[in-house]
């Protein structure tokens, strides 16, 4: 499928889902604000099930490769934006940053990732479902966007360590 028609599909499916409009909700706070951002970030919330059911290519792209669909999804932003002039600021593609957010993933075996095996077999870069017990987190801190999780089975090879 060409690049041109996975933007499109992008394009409906963020029409159609309600996301375009909290988009550019989203863009009118960002241009209200009196503060100038070098990056604006945009959470999308994607249903994988929806996406596959519009468009089965743009869907595979999101589940198994989710960086180069946010490239597909930042492009379709930044033409929106650029074409509705909803942030005057904004001068480039690359000051837009675009976070999927999956709402579920399939309940298939190789969406589910052990963290027995971890990381001998897992090597590409897309999303993986984990089931068990949080037992401890790391607190939030204003400039990360992410936690730290440790396994409490003796046996796993990431109960102990930094991970």
């Amino acid at each position: 499928m060409s690049n041109l028609k996975m933007k499109e599909a992008a394009l409906i499916y963020l029409d159609r889902s309600g996301s375009l409009q909290k988009f550019i909700d989203d863009c009118k706070s960002y241009n209200d604000s009196k503060q100038n951002y070098a990056v604006y970030r945009f959470n999308i919330l994607i249903n994988p099930s929806d996406i596959v059911e519009l468009d089965a290519e743009l869907g595979n792209h999101i589940l198994h490769q989710p960086l180069k669909a946010a490239q597909v999804f930042q492009s379709v932003c930044f033409i929106a934006v650029k074409t509705l002039s909803l942030i005057g600021q904004l001068q480039t593609e690359n000051q837009i940053n675009i976070v999927l957010k999956l709402t579920h993933l399939p309940p298939l075996p190789s969406y589910s990732l052990d963290l027995c095996d971890f990381p001998l077999d897992y090597t590409s870069q897309r999303f993986y479902m984990m089931q068990g017990i949080v037992i401890a987190m790391t607190t939030v801190t204003k400039y990360t966007q992410g936690a730290r999780f440790l396994c409490s089975d003796e046996a796993c090879p990431l109960s102990k360590g930094e991970y």
